[in-house]
């Protein structure tokens, strides 16, 4: 497929970025946008998982730690009562009646993520913490899994939107690593599990190579 067609289907601002990692092989840039696409794709197993389980490993910390598997009825933030009731409200348009188990699906990742936040810490951080059992004490500071769950947040909005995640391959490796470092504190099992249908090592090879012969 010829460029000029790609900048006119694609847009040139989507393209920009693989041209000036490749200022002089057009056709280089292309193939490096397509490998950050099949990259994305990669990811997706890692992402679904680390969302799935860590709101699992959530919902069944504060149902404990409550003692009402509907703890979401004692929340007393507005802001998170808000993104509950927006949940309920989906559940309700798409003709499901509401679960625990469809409400802990709906939330977004954001939503559970925003629970480590320093203006919870003192109704949330305790049963947060007993989210993840193969965590160490010394790692057990709020500040530190917040930001590295933030940071996972970013990168998967980053490839729910489409936009390039191979710029920087430095912070790519490590955005990988994170998500499996997540999963592990919650189960090693899992890390196992996910990394026999992780396709991201070969690709990331690829990029390298690309990145190192350009």
């Amino acid at each position: 497929m010829q460029v000029a067609d790609l900048e006119r289907l694609l847009s040139q601002s989507r393209l920009a970025t693989y041209f000036q990692l490749f200022p002089n092989d057009n056709q280089k840039a292309i193939e490096y946008y397509q490998l950050n696409t099949q990259i994305a794709e990669s990811l997706y197993p890692l992402l679904s998982n680390l969302e799935i389980v860590l709101r699992n490993a959530i919902h069944n910390s504060f149902s404990i730690h409550f003692k009402n598997s509907n703890w979401y009825a004692q929340v007393n933030y507005p802001e998170l009562q808000d993104q509950i009731n927006i949940a309920k409200s989906k559940i309700i348009a798409s003709k499901n009646q509401i679960t625990i188990d469809k409400l802990v699906s709906e939330l977004t990742l954001g939503f559970w993520t925003s629970l480590f936040n320093k203006n919870y810490a003192k109704d949330y951080w305790k049963p947060l913490m007993y989210a993840f059992p193969l965590l160490g004490k010394q790692q057990k500071h709020r500040n530190v899994i917040a930001f590295k769950l933030n940071n996972i947040r970013k990168f998967r909005n980053r490839i729910f939107h489409y936009e390039p995640i191979c710029n920087d391959l430095n912070i790519l490796s490590i955005n990988h690593a994170n998500i499996l470092e997540v999963l592990q504190w919650i189960n090693s099992d899992i890390v196992i599990w996910t990394k026999q249908i992780d396709r991201f090592d070969n690709l990331y090879k690829q990029a390298s190579t690309m990145i190192a012969q350009k």
